[in-house]
């Protein structure tokens, strides 16, 4: 970014990735908000979305930071310090807020079969592993005898995203019925 003319101020609207993603030079000011985006699953739609939640300690002292790599920081922060105090330490770790199905899915795929025994830094719950195959299996990603790759769930193996989404577009082009802006409608 060019550098603001004389008695301007930059002004960067961002989200909470901005908190370990960008650093602006010419930016003394933060403003941060109490409410951060971050992806989790919805059991009720069956499907992985951005949800909002209040930020965690740990997100405001990484903003924080992001002015003050250039130069002197300003932080104006618009909650409470008595909400400041109850926040949460940290965030829930993504392994355990997220859909674990393109995760397992992965795994099988490198033949990593017994994701309840695979050594995770942040171990997910059991439930959540056991939900996972059982939803792969429901989907025909997983045969439901020994939890391998059927013919689909090799191809979704190597997609990126969703499975149920992944699946949707395997076949739609296998019907010729594929639309190049397919992607952009469901993103």
């Amino acid at each position: 970014m060019t550098e603001a003319p004389e008695f301007v101020r930059k002004c960067v609207i961002a989200t909470n990735i901005a908190e370990t993603s960008i650093t602006i030079d010419g930016v003394p000011f933060i403003i941060y908000s109490e409410e951060v985006k971050e992806m989790s699953y919805d059991g009720k739609c069956k499907m992985q979305r951005l949800q909002e939640f209040e930020i965690r300690c740990t997100n405001a002292e990484q903003l924080k930071g992001r002015a003050r790599r250039t130069g002197p920081d300003i932080c104006y922060c618009l909650y409470s310090e008595h909400d400041y105090l109850s926040f949460q330490e940290y965030s829930t770790p993504e392994i355990r807020r997220v859909s674990f199905d393109s995760s397992i899915l992965k795994m099988i795929s490198m033949v990593l079969n017994d994701s309840r025994k695979f050594p995770f830094v942040e171990p997910p719950d059991m439930a959540a592993i056991d939900s996972a195959l059982f939803r792969l299996q429901e989907q025909v990603v997983l045969s439901t005898i020994d939890c391998l790759l059927t013919s689909i769930g090799s191809i979704l193996a190597r997609l990126p995203g969703d499975v149920s989404i992944g699946k949707t577009f395997i076949y739609r082009v296998l019907k010729n019925n594929y639309d190049p802006l397919y992607n952009l409608k469901y993103q």
